[in-house]
């Protein structure tokens, strides 16, 4: 498990957004509601581009704001129901995802209880997210970026 330290211009995005602990799979039915949805969005800058993003600390049950959402050049006409997310420019730590979705949690613990504890790198307070291009729709592969100082 190796990951890579990047810089991100930063984004804008619009979607759909989850608050919970994901026990029931409710990530993959926000995806499959986002994917309906997907072309009542006006400004998207690059087609096929989407991300999902975790934003904000886990409360005392393990819940967090999860967001299905596609970059936009500007928040202007934003469909009923969607939010508006600003992921800001910065450091991050990038893996990449070839595995099943089903152990993408095992994943993300090593990342969040071994590499970083034993790095040199903090954790920094900005959202998360997991960037799917094409690579995602023909192979299943995408980018995990966790935000570090």
């Amino acid at each position: 498990m190796e990951g890579k330290i990047v810089n991100s211009e930063g984004f804008k995005a619009v979607g759909l957004t989850y608050f919970g602990n994901n026990t029931n799979g409710e990530i993959p039915s926000l995806w499959e509601t986002f994917n309906k949805r997907y072309k009542d969005i006006k400004q998207i800058s690059k087609s096929m581009l989407c991300y999902g993003i975790c934003d904000g600390e886990t409360d005392s049950k393990c819940q967090f704001h999860y967001t299905a959402c596609a970059e936009v050049d500007n928040f202007l006409d934003i469909p009923e129901d969607m939010v508006t997310k600003v992921v800001p420019a910065g450091k991050y730590l990038m893996y990449t995802y070839s595995g099943a979705l089903k152990d993408l949690g095992t994943f993300y613990h090593n990342i969040f209880t071994n590499w970083l504890p034993s790095s040199t790198y903090e954790l920094d307070l900005r959202p998360q997210f997991e960037l799917y291009d094409e690579r995602y729709m023909s192979n299943g592969v995408f980018d995990i970026y966790i935000p570090i100082k």
